[in-house]
């Protein structure tokens, strides 16, 4: 009798998968039977910086994989869903953003990738308020601030990434909205000190740069960099 071989769990769920979620020719007119996928303008914004930051690495590296193929072909690291499915969701889309900026091949293991996003120590850091031993009130030391904006409104996406030194997020947030608005600075995402592995940080902030900002982080407190403040900013206008 024949010998019968079976596939993978994991070969046979994402062949599976794939089948699904291939879309129709995006040249080709709507059609009653395409799959309808409701998500959030946030979403969307996440599937355009990766589709973005993919054909970037591609073109920066000489990488010979077709962009549009990386997008659509399933992933380990996404559980055997596309890109084009998985980055709609924050989880995958940090991954997807990770795996680019550190150029760590087309795929990985998903728990890999994660110890990456979590080995931050500084991640819930919101820095404690020294005394001052000549008085007793608490007095909040000045040190660097980073932060994140991903947002899009009326046909236009903002990424931008802002660090200054501070005494404190909301005087840093008052700085962001003086340079890019009071929407993105709602939006922003701050934090204490400067991580150099976060997703805006290797979307955004070019290599000198970075040893400037882990220098000002180190220094923050010398009074050379009482005005130290950088701001990096990309849009896209439909």
């Amino acid at each position: 009798m024949n010998a019968m071989t079976f596939p993978d769990t994991i070969s046979a769920t994402m062949a599976a998968q794939t089948e699904r979620l291939t879309p129709g020719d995006p040249l080709d007119a709507d059609a009653p039977f395409d799959e309808v996928v409701v998500t959030t303008s946030r979403a969307l914004c996440r599937l355009a910086l990766i589709a973005s930051e993919t054909g970037s690495r591609f073109q920066r590296e000489g990488e010979p994989h077709d962009p549009m193929a990386w997008l659509l072909a399933p992933r380990r690291m996404f559980g055997g869903s596309t890109a084009l499915e998985a980055c709609l969701k924050r989880e995958h889309f940090m991954r997807a953003l990770l795996l680019h900026g550190l150029s760590l091949g087309l795929d990985a293991d998903p728990e890999d990738i994660d110890d990456l996003l979590n080995d931050n120590p500084n991640d819930c850091d919101t820095g404690p308020l020294s005394l001052d031993q000549g008085t007793a009130h608490p007095v909040s030391p000045v040190r660097l601030y980073t932060a994140s904006v991903l947002r899009s409104a009326s046909g236009s996406m903002l990424q931008a990434f802002h660090a200054s030194v501070a005494s404190s997020a909301e005087e840093c947030r008052a700085r962001i909205e003086a340079r890019l608005g009071p929407a993105a600075a709602k939006s922003a995402e701050i934090r204490v000190g400067f991580d150099p592995a976060a997703p805006m940080v290797l979307a955004l902030v070019p290599a000198p740069l970075v040893k400037v900002l882990r220098d000002a982080e180190r220094r923050s407190a010398e009074p050379g960099y009482a005005d130290f403040a950088v701001t990096i900013e990309h849009r896209v206008e439909a």
